[in-house]
């Protein structure tokens, strides 16, 4: 499996673990600029992610995360 699908299902997991455990939006917002943007950054700078791969990645997040919030 490609990297790319790798992360992106990985990230998936992340909010589905983050909504049945209940985390806060402040929590999965900090978690993501602190641990899972520079984890995506790390595979763009050594070139294992593209640049339009990882904008992807980024765009999901964003997306995930803002459906959270509404969700609350």
């Amino acid at each position: 499996m490609a990297l790319f699908e790798e992360l992106k299902e990985e990230i998936e997991r992340y909010f589905r673990e983050a909504e049945e455990g209940g985390f806060e939006y402040r929590r999965i917002e900090w978690e993501l600029d602190n641990m899972v943007y520079p984890y995506i950054g790390s595979f763009l700078a050594s070139g294992e992610l593209s640049r339009e791969e990882a904008e992807k990645l980024f765009i999901f997040c964003e997306k995930k995360l803002t459906e959270f919030r509404e969700s609350l």
